[in-house]
């Protein structure tokens, strides 16, 4: 079989059967028959890190706002209905129980089970709160997450805008200064 592949008009008997492009393109559909899944499940993660991810940039962007507007942000969690929502140190009384009201909630089946405050006191029902201040500290909180049978620990650090995250429940205490304490 004689095919064209130059510009210059000489024939070769350079190329491919129909043959060989369409096993080609049955392995290539093979491989991504196989591939997609897993690179989905890869790139999508799972609740509860989406939710752990969620949390973490919430909790940059309130210390970055705290800094650039000077004023205290105040993230109020509700462990028992796995809500969360924001208010200002200046808001009013009114405006604060408007924006409860309003409260998000965590994706579905996603519970923080509970919270563990700069005394070292586990907090596992009803609300839980963490100020981020204008000089750009924190209150330091370890946040456990749930969902089936998976956790996840998020530890905020006050001072260093550092916040660790552990694939398990993870008891850590912290230390007078606000610091975690290494085991």
């Amino acid at each position: 079989m004689w095919i064209r592949t130059s510009t210059t008009g000489k024939w070769s008997k350079r190329g491919f059967t129909l043959v060989e492009l369409l096993l080609v393109i049955a392995l290539i559909g093979v491989i991504l028959v196989l591939a997609v899944p897993s690179t989905r499940d890869v790139l999508t993660g799972d609740t509860l890190k989406k939710t752990s991810r969620q949390l973490i940039g919430l909790e940059r962007d309130l210390r970055t706002q705290a800094v650039r507007d000077q004023l205290d942000y105040i993230l109020s969690l509700d462990l028992s209905e796995s809500a969360y929502w924001v208010t200002a140190s200046d808001m009013t009384a009114e405006k604060q129980d408007e924006i409860k009201k309003r409260a998000l909630s965590l994706p579905a089946d996603v519970v923080i089970t509970d919270v563990v405050d700069e005394n070292n006191k586990k907090k596992t029902a009803g609300e839980a709160k963490i100020i981020f201040k204008k000089n750009n500290i924190c209150s330091p909180r370890i946040i456990h997450l749930a969902y089936k049978e998976d956790k996840m620990t998020i530890v905020i650090n006050p001072f260093l805008g550092v916040t660790d995250i552990y694939d398990k429940y993870v008891d850590i205490p912290i230390n007078a200064s606000g610091e975690q304490v290494p085991r």
